[in-house]
């Protein structure tokens, strides 16, 4: 079992009434550090990052300049200009906080990760809010104790390994539903829209999710993260239960193209995957299955590989290792795939069940998930 780690969700109850253009400015003091040490500052703005940098003198360093809208930001400091050596790789020295208009002070005696934040109302909030939130986290870490104290055996044991998936998935909704109780409560909130934000998974009930983003306040609507948030929802809605299926071309392994229209009248599993991804490998053999059993009853599987040009080979070499004698499309972009962005593919195996009518019916069927749908459609 994996190390379980937490996510400490950065969550307040200020309110925010309305953004402007905001003056920062950001002083620090670690010990006495000077050049050739240096400070950077890293603002994470609408997915193009910003980095600020400033030689430390008597370990005093400073940033000023201008942001949108509150935003989470990173302190780093180095602190000498020695080469790097992969053998023996310098311990980062890194402090995640959220920036806004306000002058923020960082003090410490050694390195910045240790440092006491002041003058910030926003981080303020946040320790209390995550020491409100750390009896819930502290499952997570009690969960891990308990696994690292069994032995090996028990450790390998799927059934126990069960277990502490669902008591881990209580505690994740206990933690959601904390953070959503919060969102209910505090709508005019900057950090109301970071902690609705984190509730998020990689895939989600847009249509819900809509809903709560439409309670909030027009001015975290239309800042930075509450645009990012709007365009996230928007694009999962393109592929939720219930709406057609976004159409796409891809070339097949012989390089002819592929429409997923061309599949109307069938039922089709737009199935994305990669050959290097070991849980999708794992999940091809029930794709066989399935296959052989209801192809015959309108039933298709249309492959979209995540795979690079640089993978071709392998690509076609799972193809044939697996069995899969189903199309296979892929534009050998990686993750830059064309459908795969189209349909938000953040992680593989992942797969749309698309009806004859060309309607999003399912998704994410896996093993018996998948059998169980079919069996639904099709029957035994």
């Amino acid at each position: 079992m994996k190390n379980m780690k937490r996510i400490l969700m950065l969550v307040c109850a200020l309110p925010v009434l309305g953004f402007a253009q905001q003056n920062y400015t950001i002083q620090g003091q670690v010990g006495k550090l000077n050049k050739p040490a240096k400070a950077f500052l890293r603002l994470n703005s609408g997915g193009n990052p910003k980095i600020d940098s400033v030689y430390i003198k008597n370990g005093k360093f400073e940033f000023k300049g201008t942001i949108p809208s509150p935003m989470e930001a990173h302190l780093r400091i180095i602190h000498d200009d020695l080469p790097f050596d992969p053998a023996k790789p310098a311990k980062q020295d890194v402090l995640p906080f959220l920036i806004e208009g306000t002058t923020i002070k960082f003090v410490s005696t050694d390195s910045i990760k240790n440092a006491k934040i002041s003058g910030s109302p926003l981080n303020a909030e946040n320790e209390r809010v995550n020491a409100m939130l750390k009896p819930i986290y502290d499952q997570y870490d009690a969960l891990d104790a308990e696994y690292k104290s069994k032995s090996l055996a028990d450790q390998q044991d799927p059934k126990y390994i069960q277990t502490l998936e669902d008591r881990a998935a209580i505690i994740q909704q206990q933690t959601i539903d904390a953070k959503m109780d919060f969102v209910s409560k505090n709508p005019k909130s900057y950090m109301a829209l970071m902690a609705f934000n984190s509730t998020l998974p990689p895939e989600f009930d847009a249509v819900a999710a809509e809903k709560v983003f439409a309670t909030l306040d027009p001015a975290l609507q239309n800042s930075i993260l509450g645009k990012e948030v709007a365009a996230r929802i928007a694009t999962v809605k393109k592929t939720q239960e219930g709406v057609e299926a976004p159409n796409f071309v891809q070339p097949d392994i012989d390089g002819n193209p592929v429409k997923l229209s061309d599949y109307r009248g069938k039922y089709v599993l737009v199935d994305f995957w990669a050959s290097w991804c070991a849980p999708c490998r794992r999940e091809n053999p029930n794709l066989v299955k399935a296959y052989a059993r209801y192809q015959k009853d309108r039933f298709e599987i249309l492959g979209v590989s995540m795979d690079k040009a640089a993978d071709k080979a392998k690509w076609l070499k799972a193809i044939q290792d697996d069995g899969l004698t189903w199309k296979q499309v892929g534009d050998l972009k990686g993750w830059d795939n064309e459908a795969g962005v189209l349909y938000e593919i953040k992680a593989i195996p992942m797969n749309f069940l698309v009806d004859p009518n060309g309607k999003i019916i399912a998704k994410d069927l896996r093993g018996e998930g998948l059998d169980k749908k079919l069996q639904e459609l099709f029957g035994e």
